[in-house]
């Protein structure tokens, strides 16, 4: 944690009431582990994980660093009750819990069907080792007691089977690695702060998403009390994107922050000028609302946005398996019917 945050006026005063919650931290996890159950799929289990960082190691440098968290805590955190009573904490933790929703469900419909599509493309070449392991060989010998005279199409897959035999045991090898090396990724620092279960989905989240996720998280910060140069520098560090973070840590250091529209005007040729227009407005109140405003936009919008490079990916090896799949449905049709005319033709 920087030196710039910790000298915040509201680092000591948040980090005070934050030893109160510890108090009821166990309270917490159970609160949210009861929201889990209403829910399912991505959203039981951000919800679960949640509750495991608070039943661990809830630190408060880290709370502050992840948006999801402190959601949960927000109004905890504002209250002005001395003690964290069960109703505060029931409280806290529900109005938390309409945030995560939206989050959670800020997906593309790409990344939310990652798992089904990677996982029938592993269920493709399990299919297609077997076939060059056991089918072609099997009608490649018959062929060859028969003398028939093969076609290209059939001799091309026939060499593609007798290479996929030579190298079948790189299938299994890349499945472990890819499931080892995730779980090394799940245990590391990125891992545990993250609500994907799988680095593929944690790498390619949807930009607009992660904007969203940023104006929530300055807007709980701003809401807490913190200056906006230390609210977008703490903001900054819980998105995955580093162009964004970049972003957010220029915005920290240049002295034209909290500049009047017309002194600010530069801000405005970066990318995405809502966001600079939340940036410049000079009212506390109105910049926290208007940053809300802006993260709810960006959700809906990123429900309706297809990564469209994936989606692209993964098109063109379906279609591909498809047509390879009729080729090889030729290749030892051909040559069969070749096989009944001959015989046909010696009755």
């Amino acid at each position: 944690m920087g030196n710039s945050i910790k000298l915040d006026p509201a680092y000591e005063t948040l980090h005070s009431r934050w030893q109160e919650i510890c108090k009821s931290k166990s309270e917490f996890a159970n609160e949210l582990t009861k929201l889990s159950d209403e829910t399912d799929g991505i959203l039981k289990h951000n919800l679960l994980q949640i509750a495991t960082w608070f039943n661990q190691d809830a630190s408060f440098d880290e709370l502050l660093e992840r948006p999801e968290i402190l959601a949960a805590c927000v109004t905890a955190l504002k209250s002005e009750q001395k003690s964290i009573e069960p109703k505060l904490v029931e409280q806290s933790a529900r109005n938390g819990f309409f945030q995560i929703v939206s989050n959670a469900f800020s997906r593309p419909q790409i990344m939310k069907l990652l798992k089904f599509r990677l996982a029938l493309l592993l269920t493709i070449g399990v299919l297609l080792t077997i076939f060059s392991v056991s089918l072609a060989p099997a009608f490649q010998e018959i062929y060859d007691d028969f003398g028939i005279e093969l076609n290209s199409v059939t001799t091309l897959v026939f060499t593609a089977s007798d290479l996929i035999r030579a190298t079948w045991w790189l299938l299994p090898i890349f499945v472990v690695g890819f499931l080892v090396g995730n779980f090394i990724w799940c245990c590391s620092t990125a891992g545990k702060q993250s609500l994907s279960n799988n680095w593929i989905d944690h790498e390619f989240k949807n930009t607009r998403g992660e904007l969203g996720n940023w104006c929530w998280h300055t807007a709980m910060l701003l809401e807490l009390g913190w200056a906006p140069k230390n609210a977008y520098l703490l903001a900054g560090k819980s998105i995955t994107k580093n162009w964004i973070s970049n972003w957010s840590a220029r915005l920290a250091q240049t002295p034209l922050i909290d500049a009047t529209p017309q002194e600010g005007d530069w801000l405005l040729n970066d990318r995405y000028d809502l966001i600079n227009q939340a940036i410049l407005t000079p009212s506390h109140q109105s910049k926290i609302a208007l940053l809300k405003e802006i993260s709810n936009y960006y959700w809906s919008r990123s429900q309706t946005t297809s990564q469209w490079w994936i989606q692209l990916i993964f098109n063109m090896l379906f279609w591909l398996i498809g047509l390879l799949a009729l080729i090889a449905v030729l290749a030892l049709a051909l040559p069969l019917i070749s096989l009944i005319g001959m015989m046909t033709g010696g009755f």
